[in-house]
């Protein structure tokens, strides 16, 4: 058997630190996807101002 030459401790040590490196990639890109998803980007900001330019244009005329 695995744990007959190994400590108890050392395996538990193992396991915590896999689940590790695979849960916290998982964490870190949920977090930046759902950041992503709420803030604009550039190119919709300047658009959201000309917009706004045109609006304020055409109701002088």
């Amino acid at each position: 058997m695995l744990l007959r030459g190994m400590n108890l401790p050392l395996i538990i040590a193992c396991i915590i630190i896999v689940l590790a490196l695979i849960v916290l990639p998982l964490i870190v890109s949920y977090k930046a996807e759902k950041k992503e998803k709420n803030n604009k980007n550039e190119w919709d900001n300047i658009k959201e101002y000309g917009n706004k330019i045109n609006n304020k244009t055409r109701e002088k005329y």
